[in-house]
């Protein structure tokens, strides 16, 4: 039971009603899971149509004490907290917040009565040794509730036909004939070999099937359906898709760490690529993420910068007077003067420098002064001068989100995730700036180090919360001399927010009922034809512009890179796309183009252009006037051209 969906739809701490109050379970998931996601509002025959009483109405496959016995079963789920030490279920209904484990029952909380279900079938209330807390049958009992309420629905004759259609409309066309849904309700029904509800043979049915498969069908205008915005891009960017690179890495002392791979890697300056590493040097290897490029200094060599390190530079100086803020006073010692922009440091925090240049000693040290956001001040027995030099400091700054990190605390127990890979083992010291929450902010030593990107340290008080907000800054040195191999992958698969360009952002849907609904009918020529155009529920004036808009963006203008990478969503390397390997004198050019057409008409949408629309593209790419052959980008301009308005045409819009 996942808890996304339990706290979408209200079934995470929906509490047993009481007759006492006049409250009742929360019915918001026990209705939607039978409307939305199985069975529908109305019976059905097996192709999909809809069954009538003998007076010619429609007849409902629930009502609202259906909904409330349902409602009922599903009373008593939290977020995942372990077994107990006898092996029973858990208690405590406050848990932490928990958005990646299973849901856990907690029987307490679960609703012991009588729960009529579908086809009148009604769950008997809790008799004998169920209801009795002392017995493991009390916890069996609310489980066995829940399983039965499922089996209500997925044994339900609409569910064939219910998922059937909508699966087609998905994957295949909006306006399947009853035929069809038949076909492929019978494969929900038995596999073949005595299993109802084997998706993948229901998904080979509905790939696989004739009205899917015959080419009579793709000329019809009545059949096929629109692109969702979002699915045209991630079509473009896995039919493009760089092939992914191997190489080797190496970190020298310093910050950057050093890419070589066999074939060119294409990339420039600024451009973002998605690494993993091995090490092959006995020390943690770097974070697998996405990094920025900061250097290419060959066509198989590249540069990113570390991550949880903050660049600097000092300036170490003896017999100096300084204010001493942490005693208060003024002193004459031996300083370090360190620069390191949103440092986050206050007097008195300790703070590891590692010095790459300059020759100042690596360690800990305290901060006696902090002049601004940005500089600070140290004492030093070390008595050389040293004029200047770079230095990094261990830091991790952490905000949540997908990419975040964050902490959660269960009693002393302070689980801290840092995203990016971090270096600490068991007794490290590490100092911690909690900004949200009570967690104490000081140094702690490392409890434990349960993966390369958890570690937990204890704290003074007990308390439940998560918070996602803090700095990191361990205080040990880190890795900064390794090697190994890594994987070169372009695409992050992040491409964030894109309500405003798409219609859409992945995995948020406005509503329970996704993106738009599966009857919907655009108003006009369409639902005057009869039909149903789900997709086109996103489709407008102004959304069809911000499309091409994002698609441009993503295609048209990432004028850094002149080898043919670009990606969408600002080319901050989230969806990746290559163009390269028809920059060639065989795809471009008067003779070139109407072959590059073709390719990638037949890598796009099947081969189904029109020769109108092939006619229109050769003839403007072609244009001289429009694409000069002497200039130095020509190749990549042609290229990126020819996929633009292939993606733009109504036969890549259109999936047949």
């Amino acid at each position: 039971l996942t808890p996304a969906m339990g706290d979408y739809l209200n079934m995470r701490g929906n509490d047993m009603g009481s007759i006492v109050t006049g409250i009742h379970a929360n019915e918001n998931f026990g209705r939607e899971w039978m409307q939305l996601f199985s069975i529908g509002l109305n019976k059905m025959w097996p192709d999909g149509s809809l069954m009538l009483n003998s007076q010619g109405n429609i007849i409902p496959t629930y009502d609202q004490n259906v909904i409330m016995g349902m409602a009922s079963a599903q009373t008593g789920w939290n977020y995942y907290q372990p077994l107990q030490s006898n092996g029973r279920l858990t208690n405590y209904w406050y848990p932490a917040y928990n958005p990646t484990n299973p849901m856990a029952l907690v029987p307490t909380h679960h609703e012991l009565g009588t729960k009529l279900l579908l086809d009148n079938v009604m769950l008997p209330a809790a008799q004998g040794s169920q209801t009795f807390l002392t017995n493991a049958n009390y916890d069996l009992y609310g489980l066995q509730d829940l399983e039965l309420a499922l089996d209500s629905i997925f044994y339900h004759q609409n569910v064939g036909p219910f998922i059937g259609r909508q699966l087609i409309q998905r994957l295949v066309t909006s306006n399947p004939s009853r035929d069809y849904v038949y076909r492929v309700a019978q494969v929900f029904n038995d596999n073949g070999s005595g299993v109802r509800g084997d998706m993948q043979a229901v998904i080979s049915a509905v790939l696989l099937d004739y009205e899917a498969r015959a080419t009579n069908f793709t000329a019809l205008s009545t059949y096929g359906k629109q692109r969702e915005p979002l699915l045209r891009a991630t079509a473009v960017a896995r039919a493009l898709a760089p092939a992914p690179l191997t190489g080797s890495y190496s970190e020298n002392g310093d910050r950057p760490i050093t890419i070589t791979t066999g074939p060119a890697h294409h990339l420039n300056n600024g451009d973002n690529v998605f690494l993993s590493f091995a090490d092959g040097s006995g020390q943690v290897p770097p974070s697998t993420k996405a990094f920025s490029i900061q250097s290419t200094p060959a066509t198989n060599v590249f540069t990113v910068n570390a991550a949880g390190l903050a660049s600097g530079t000092y300036s170490q100086l003896t017999n100096v007077t300084v204010t001493n803020t942490l005693a208060g006073g003024m002193i004459t010692t031996n300083v370090i003067f360190a620069t390191v922009n949103g440092h986050g440091l206050s007097v008195g925090n300790p703070v590891y420098l590692a010095f790459t240049t300059g020759g100042a000693s690596n360690g800990v040290y305290q901060i006696i002064t902090s002049t601004n956001a940005n500089t600070f001040f140290l004492t030093t027995a070390d008595t050389n001068k040293i004029s200047s030099g770079s230095c990094l400091m261990p830091k991790f700054s952490l905000n949540g989100g997908l990419t975040g990190g964050g902490y959660s605390q269960a009693g002393t127990t302070i689980t801290i995730s840092t995203f990016d890979t971090h270096w600490l083992h068991t007794s490290d010291n590490v100092y911690i700036h909690f900004k949200s929450g009570t967690a104490v902010s000081q140094s702690y030593p490392v409890a434990s180090v349960p993966d390369a990107t958890h570690f937990t340290v204890t704290a003074s008080s007990s308390a439940s919360q998560t918070f996602n907000t803090l700095d990191v800054y361990p205080l040990t040195a880190p890795p900064l001399v390794r090697s190994g191999t890594n994987l070169i992958q372009y695409s992050a698969f992040n491409i964030g927010a894109t309500d405003s360009s798409l219609s859409q952002s992945p995995l948020n849907s406005p509503t329970v009922f996704n993106f738009f609904f599966p009857s919907y009918e655009f108003p006009g020529a369409l639902t005057a034809a009869g039909l149903t155009t789900p997709e086109f529920q996103l489709t407008s004036d102004t959304s069809v512009a911000n499309q091409m808009n994002f698609v441009e963006q993503g295609i048209l203008n990432n004028n850094n890179n002149t080898n043919g990478i670009t990606s969408f969503n600002n080319h901050g390397g989230s969806l990746v796309l290559d163009v390269s390997p028809y920059m060639t004198t065989n795809y471009v050019g008067s003779t070139g183009i109407p072959k590059l057409v073709d390719t990638l008409s037949s890598l796009l949408m099947g081969g189904q252009l029109s020769p109108s629309v092939k006619t229109t593209i050769v003839n403007y790419v072609t244009n001289t006037n429009n694409f000069s052959p002497s200039s130095a980008t020509y190749m990549r301009d042609s290229v990126q051209a020819v996929t633009y308005l292939l993606i733009n045409s109504p036969d890549f819009t259109i999936q047949k």
